[in-house]
């Protein structure tokens, strides 16, 4: 079992949010996934996420290498792909995945953009997913940015969004949520879980960069997000600025979640770019609706 460590921020913010959805499923095949108690309540719904644990990578990419640009070889990223799809139940011919720019567009799913067994990308400069068609994978890949998983309480449709610090600026969680609603699925009845990523107890900015933030939120949301350390230097908390950017698209703030595991500090288990000085592979997030 891994023995990952658990955030506790320090921050107020955090003190009546859920900040430990996350939980290790372990099936003994020697690939651990992350699950998500909130959205495994729901009807229909399978989501999870992946660790370091379980593929055949090397080196600073071992072992479960999901980045298709990180210099791994193309046999091994493919194997893990195909590792992953069996544990987690599927084919790369269901798969639909982003190739992030972290730019603000988002795309509705559909089968003929899957992966397939060539590992081919067919969603290009996107940052988002959404669909309503069940048995469709949607994926995205991180290694410290917020993977926003958005789910219909009623199994209806999913929304996968990865949000770096430029989609988080631009608000990209409320075009998810925008997305969910072209499905027929009002932001009352929205499911959120905040993934696995860079806590902001860890994500040091420059103190003029993290300004930008303070011209998007709102001076009551700027104290949870900004946490300034001197003249030239700052902390910001993307996954709290996620949350009020869900609270403010009409998301209950108690069908918010928070994962409560941060990439950096877990660097041993999960990929953190901050944390290896970018000497590392990418994880992914996977969100369907079962057939």
């Amino acid at each position: 079992m891994i023995d990952l460590i658990y955030s506790e921020p320090a921050s107020s913010f955090y003190r009546d949010k859920d900040i430990r959805d996350a939980y290790v499923e372990d099936d003994g095949s020697g690939l651990p996934l992350l699950r998500f108690h909130s959205l495994d309540a729901l009807p229909g719904i399978d989501a999870a996420f992946t660790t370091r644990y379980g593929g055949v990578s090397t080196g600073h990419l071992s072992e479960l290498n999901l980045g298709f640009d990180r210099g791994d070889a193309p046999e091994n990223v493919l194997m893990n792909y195909r590792r992953v799809m069996r544990r987690f139940g599927g084919a790369l011919d269901d798969v639909v995945m982003t190739q992030q720019v972290h730019k603000l567009n988002l795309q509705k799913a559909s089968r003929e953009l899957a992966l397939g067994e060539t590992l081919t990308l067919k969603v290009r400069e996107t940052d988002g997913l959404y669909t309503d068609e069940p048995g469709l994978i949607l994926s995205a890949t991180f290694a410290d940015c917020v993977p926003v998983f958005l789910a219909d309480r009623n199994g209806r449709c999913i929304s996968l969004v990865h949000s770096g610090w430029k989609g988080t600026v631009g608000r990209i969680a409320e075009r998810g949520t925008a997305a969910m609603g072209t499905m027929g699925c009002p932001p009352e009845d929205i499911i959120a879980v905040i993934g696995p990523c860079i806590s902001g107890d860890h994500y040091e900015f420059g103190t003029a960069g993290a300004e930008v933030f303070r011209t998007v939120f709102k001076e009551c949301a700027c104290s949870d997000i900004i946490k300034r350390i001197d003249d030239a230097h700052s902390l910001v908390d993307l996954p709290a600025a996620v949350w009020h950017t869900l609270v403010s698209a009409g998301v209950r703030p108690d069908h918010i979640h928070f994962s409560g595991l941060c990439t950096a500090e877990n660097s041993t288990h999960l990929f953190s770019h901050r944390a290896t000085g970018g000497r590392r592979g990418n994880m992914n997030a996977f969100l369907r609706i079962r057939a």
